[in-house]
């Protein structure tokens, strides 16, 4: 495994970057100049006719400060009042990248000196936006103050607060209800979703067979930086807002408002429901189940380019609002060069990586500017610690757009793909119409619902760890590139990559009532499980649950013994296991306690001296087990039990009702019978991933059971 996967030395870089933040050594190039003016503002002052002058003729700028102008005693106070502030999912999101006993909080927690922004007020300069993590703030200035307060003695370096002027939203053009109806008449019937238009991206990063086990995003937060937003769309109306905020005119409302332009809401409302929408037969999105805090950062009033220090500030807003997952479709590279992509210099870069390190999961388009005069990715892209996405179109291949790799020191980039080209959005003009969209905006998205897939499921994994997931599991994992990065995400196979895996057949339906019931699984790790937090959970008749620790043995096997109970109860029961490095899942692998599909289950029924049909010692009720293993590939047992002689079919059927493939058609003794199905239909053709429907008939009646084939 390369470095680039080891959370190790991004914690260090991390860490040393806090250090320098706090402490005021510098960061990015510059810092040492002896005029405490930036390069980059060097370019700019020195330039008669530089673009972008405010209307008054002054420049918005970076202030960085050498220190907080706190002694030690103050410095201990303030580090324990930042922690006491800390919310509850913000601290527990921070505590994943921190020993035990360590304090959740460094310097870069701290407020800028209000003194030192105050001394530069009294310039004449005006306050922008303050930056904790960075100890700086970003002011508007003319040439002659910002060589006055780059002269002063508590300012370590004044430089550009860069921009980036988005590509043209394209006008929405409403999906017409004959691409609907074909789309429908061509619709897989695989899945118990029906994903409307959007069912390629979905199918493309394999996101169907995720919402199968239950999983939906559900307990993840995502924070989405973008135009304004209209979450009253038909897709978007059930998503949870928790908390909202507009930067540019600095309210909590990012909907539209009066005077803002008719653009205003649009990129935000589409990448939103790109990540988070919920309209079966429309849109359905991978994260449809998460939660989202909504920020506000760009201004598209006048078409005047975006500004850095707004994205930086709702980073920080965004953390301490407990975010999971930042969901950035935007970047910078205004009068910087290609050799300030190094993942040091740029502002919004050095931030994304500081909310890395504060556990944030940053996932940031590469850009589109491929084939253009710039030809890189953008700013924060170029970070070690972001997650960087680039667009493919619907057969795989990287979009004309898409920005290319390396970073300037010579860094795989992108990190994944997915799909970017002709995506299904939400009609930001209309809560109940769809349109189209292409960019690196909506693969962004796309993976950051698929992020939340992942948090889900293991909700310790840190930042490193989830991109790990994501890209050991991608198409090219093996041979990665500056085009696609690691391949197109693989959702199902990165929500598997960490956490304890199950082999176990559960206990038949009926059990003999003198008991104990023996569960017995073997249970594997990538990292290593421990021994010590494998369970066992179990309660009779929908009682209380009761836990059993599963003893190991050899062979990673494990076993405990649910003790015998009266005739007619039922038992519900499920595993629980903790991998070394924290992840817990369960098996069913369904999402956790709670979600649907998530407990095994059984019926005590005590045997009769003599069965139905007289014969000492046959079962005397018919029976459907659970396919083992489900989900499966390439072929699964389904076994079941006949309380009687007689005629017995037992078919596959698709979710449309079509027959798929007879398993048994003929005359059978009482007894238990299995029969395998090797995922193939009645032509001999393997049929494709997707959920499946398991009917057995009898003479006593009919019996279902569900599986799914993850190909």
């Amino acid at each position: 495994m390369t470095r680039l996967f080891r959370f190790s030395a991004v914690s260090l870089l991390v860490l040393l970057i806090s250090i320098l933040v706090t402490f005021g050594t510098g960061i990015g190039t510059g810092f040492g100049s002896e005029s405490g003016v930036a390069p980059m503002l060097e370019r700019a002052l020195g330039s008669s006719d530089f673009p972008r002058l405010e209307a008054d003729g002054r420049l918005a700028v970076w202030v960085f400060f050498r220190d907080r102008n706190l002694t030690e005693l103050e410095l201990n106070q303030a580090l324990q009042d930042a922690e006491a502030q800390l919310s509850e999912r913000t601290a527990r999101r921070r505590a994943k990248m921190v020993s035990d006993g360590q304090s959740l909080v460094d310097g870069s927690d701290l407020p800028v000196c209000r003194d030192y922004l105050d001394r530069i007020l009294a310039k004449g300069a005006t306050l922008r936006r303050t930056s904790r993590w960075l100890n700086a703030a970003s002011f508007e200035m003319s040439r002659e103050q910002i060589r006055d307060v780059a002269a002063l003695d508590f300012v370590e370096k004044v430089d550009l607060v860069a921009r980036f002027k988005r590509p043209d939203i394209p006008t929405p053009v409403v999906i017409p209800d004959a691409a609907q109806d074909k789309i429908a008449d061509e619709k897989t019937a695989a899945w118990t979703i029906d994903y409307g238009t959007n069912l390629a991206a979905m199918e493309q990063v394999n996101v169907p067979l995720v919402h199968e086990m239950g999983l939906t995003g559900a307990g993840v937060v995502i924070g989405m930086l973008d135009t304004g937003f209209h979450p009253t769309h038909e897709c978007l109306a059930d998503v949870p807002v928790l908390g909202a905020y507009d930067f540019v005119n600095d309210d909590t409302n990012v909907d539209f408002e009066e005077g803002d332009p008719s653009s205003s809401i649009n990129h935000g409302t589409m990448t939103m429901s790109t990540a988070t929408g919920n309209m079966p037969g429309q849109l359905v999105a991978p994260a449809f189940g998460a939660s989202v805090v909504l920020g506000k950062t760009e201004d598209v009033s006048q078409e005047i380019p975006i500004e850095e220090d707004n994205w930086v500030a709702g980073l920080e807003w965004a953390e301490a609002q407990g975010a999971d997952i930042i969901s950035s479709s935007l970047g910078y590279y205004d009068w910087y060069t290609f050799e300030d992509m190094d993942g040091e210099t740029a502002v919004t870069t050095i931030a994304g990586d500081l909310g890395a390190g504060r556990g944030l999961v940053i996932v940031n388009s590469a850009g589109n500017e491929r084939g253009s005069l710039w030809g890189h990715l953008i700013a924060p892209a170029d970070g070690d610690s972001i997650f960087t996405i680039g667009a493919v179109d619907s057969a795989g291949a990287v979009t004309y757009f898409s920005s290319p790799g390396p970073t300037y020191d010579g860094r795989i980039k992108p990190d994944v793909s997915a799909l970017g080209y002709s995506n299904t959005v939400a009609n930001p003009y209309d809560d109940f119409t769809y349109t189209s969209a292409s960019g690196t905006s909506f693969s962004c998205p796309l993976v950051s619902g698929v992020v939340a897939l992942v948090l889900q499921r293991a909700p310790s994994l840190t930042p490193m760890e989830v991109r790990e997931a994501l890209c050991m599991t991608a198409s090219q994992a093996d041979n990665p590139d500056n085009d696609l990065g690691w391949g197109i995400v693989d959702a199902y196979a990165a929500v598997h990559y960490f956490g304890p895996k199950f082999i176990h057949a559960p206990l038949d339906y009926s059990q003999d009532v003198t008991g104990p019931y023996l569960v017995s699984a073997q249970i594997t790790d990538r990292v290593g499980v421990d021994p010590a937090q494998v369970a066992l959970y179990y309660r009779l008749d929908g009682g209380s649950w009761n836990s059993l620790l599963m003893t190991d043995a050899e062979g990673d096997n494990y076993s405990a013994d649910i003790p015998g109970q009266p005739d007619d109860t039922l038992v519900e029961y499920y595993l629980e296991a903790v991998s070394t490095n924290g992840v817990i899942t369960h098996d069913p692998d369904s999402g956790g306690p709670g979600a649907p599909g998530n407990y095994h289950d059984f019926l005590v029924s005590s045997p009769s001296p003599v069965s139905l049909n007289g014969q000492d010692g046959l079962p005397n009720v018919t029976s459907l087990a659970a396919a083992v293993p489900n989900p499966f590939n390439p072929r699964t047992l389904v076994s079941f039990t006949l309380a009687a002689p007689g005629p017995v079919r037992l078919d596959v059927f698709n979710l449309k009702g079509q027959l798929v493939r007879t398993l048994v058609d003929s005359h059978l003794e009482a007894g238990p019978h299995a029969e395998v199905w090797n995922g193939c239909d009645v032509t001999g053709l393997e049929v494709g991933s997707g959920v499946y429907l398991y009917r057995l008939e009898t003479g006593e009646g009919v019996l279902e059971g569900k599986m799914l084939l993850v190909r």
